[in-house]
Parts: C-alpha cells; structure tokens; sequence
C-alpha cells in the first residue's frame, strides 16, 4: 500500500508541474538586443545600453540609436506618428500626407535632418512584434542632410531586434 500511494503521488506531482507550466529544463533565454547603424556604408558601432525604442500609447514609434563614441550624444532618431504595433512597412514620403514621419541625425557639430533633403527617401520595416517580451524586430533605411554648412548628405541604414519601451 505505501508503494502504491507513493507511486500516486509521484504521478501527480509531475502531472501538477506539466500543467503549472514548470519544465525540469531551464529555459531558453532571450535573444541578446541588436541594433546596427551604418553611415553611408560604413558600420558603426551603437550604444545598446542608450539606445532606444519607444511604442508611445497614441501610436507612435520612435527609434533613438545612439553611438557607442557618442553615449551622451543625441545619434539618430527616427519618428513615426501612426504606428499601430504590428509589422510593416511606414515610409517617410508620408510626410507630405500630413503625416509626421521624420529623421534626424547629431553628432558633434553635424546636425542633419530627413525635411533638409529635397528628395527624403526613408522607411522603417518592421518584421516582427513580440508582445510578450516587448521586442520589435526590423530594419531602417533613411537619408539625412546636414542644415547650414556643406549640405552633405547621409544614408543611414540598420537593423533591429530590440526590446521596446511603452511611452
């Protein structure tokens, strides 16, 4: 009788942890944040610890990607006004709908801004949402031109798998 009642509550324990969701495994753990930057094809490397990603709870998605040679710097920041959470495509021609879509880059003295550009191609793709752990997963592409001096232009390219924060 004691094996038999042994037995039972043995079976029941691994039925309580199979529906309780525990696994004797450890689990698998999340997919380190990345987030790329290059400046007219050249990579340069980010900040992952002050870079940012905000969902702001009017729609909005604003992309801040910050120089690792530049951590208190403003780097590159990417607005998206009508962003509803989930995968697509959202280009900055959009801008001349009444959209608020724009980009604009800082670093040291050079200051650029996707509204400088006579011509502002730019998108933002987003490929994944995950809810659950807050991490949007994409790529972006945009050009940027310096206001004032020199009127030089920058392609800003990069991708994304980065938790994001509610704003």
């Amino acid at each position: 009788m004691p094996a038999r009642f042994l037995v039972s509550a043995l079976f029941f324990g691994l039925l309580l942890t199979a529906l309780l969701g525990f696994s004797a495994g450890p689990r698998p753990a999340s997919p380190p944040a990345t987030i790329s930057l290059r400046i007219n094809g050249l990579p340069i490397a980010t900040d992952t610890l002050g870079s940012r990603i905000f969902v702001g709870t009017n729609h909005t998605l604003r992309l801040n990607i910050i120089r690792a040679n530049d951590p208190d710097g403003e780097g590159l920041t990417i607005l998206i006004d009508r962003f509803p959470l989930t995968p697509g495509t959202y280009a900055f021609q959009e801008i001349l709908s009444g959209h608020n879509r724009d980009a604009s880059y800082r670093y040291q003295q050079v200051a650029a801004y996707s509204k400088s550009c006579p011509d502002n191609p730019g998108l933002v793709k987003i490929t994944a949402v995950d809810t659950v752990r807050k991490v949007l997963t994409g790529s972006y592409h945009c050009q940027v031109c310096e206001s004032g001096r020199g009127a030089r232009r920058f392609t800003m390219t990069g991708a994304f798998s980065f938790p994001y924060e509610e704003e």
